[in-house]
């Protein structure tokens, strides 16, 4: 019996919840199907999920299926309708209702269809998701292997070594780049966050025959708290070897 899919309205109840069926004598045997879809082209898109669960909740509670039973029972009186509308005539006078009520049961099952874990759907639905999410997911690969050989461009086959223990020398001559100002008095280098530089350092420079990681590159970049000897590093004195000085003119 449909009846025990659905949730209906009690008789003389002057205060129902919105999505259950029926009128104020209640819900007519053999009707429920009826009434849930008719509840539909009622209802704004953005409750056809809620409406759906709340149904679900009822039927579950019954104790007399799953979820796939409801969702194959749901599925079937939808498709069906859909299928009686697109059956009418299309000069009658209830043409453009018919229309309506197909593009909102359609849009309903749309909805519910991410709910079907059991393939329950029509081959012909299931054939035609898959053969979007293919073409999405090819979409997808050729974008990603278009971005892998734009990477690979910037790939080197041998990093600069810093020499003996001078990481903290090289630290402190980026420090001083990013730093430096034109003649006009704007900054030689621009740039809303440090980690291009200390990037940069991670990805083309090695220090001491090894790979420097970019969480040790960012430390000589993070501000020393007074607070946190633990955080950021800084370049002792004799590491900084070298000043960039502007050049005097003639």
């Amino acid at each position: 019996m449909s009846a025990e899919y659905f949730k209906a309205r009690k008789s003389f109840d002057f205060h129902p919840h919105r999505y259950e069926l029926g009128n104020i004598l209640g819900l007519k045997k053999g009707y429920a199907d009826n009434h849930f879809l008719l509840k539909i082209y009622g209802l704004d898109a953005v409750k056809y999920e809620d409406y759906y669960l709340f149904h679900l909740q009822y039927y579950l509670s019954k104790k007399t299926g799953t979820e796939k039973d409801f969702l194959k029972h749901v599925w079937h009186i939808a498709e069906n309708r859909i299928a009686y509308y697109r059956s009418q005539d299309p000069f009658s006078l209830k043409h453009a209702l018919h229309i309506s009520d197909i593009e909102k049961l359609t849009a309903f099952l749309e909805c519910i269809a991410k709910r079907d874990r059991w393939n329950i759907r029509p081959n012909d639905v299931l054939i035609s998701e898959k053969d979007k999410t293919i073409a999405e997911q090819q979409y997808e690969i050729e974008s990603l292997r278009s971005r892998l050989a734009e990477l690979e461009e910037f790939e080197v086959s041998v990093k600069a070594m810093i020499q003996d223990d001078h990481l903290p020398t090289f630290m402190d001559l980026l420090h001083q780049l990013k730093n430096l100002s034109l003649p006009n008095g704007r900054k030689l280098l621009k740039a809303d966050y440090d980690s291009p530089y200390y990037k940069l350092v991670a990805k083309y420079f090695t220090y001491e025959g090894k790979d420097i990681p970019i969480n040790s590159a960012r430390n000589y970049f993070v501000q020393k708290d007074s607070k946190d000897a633990k955080k950021g590093v800084k370049i002792p004195e004799d590491k900084k070897l070298f000043l960039i000085v502007p050049r005097k003119e003639k």
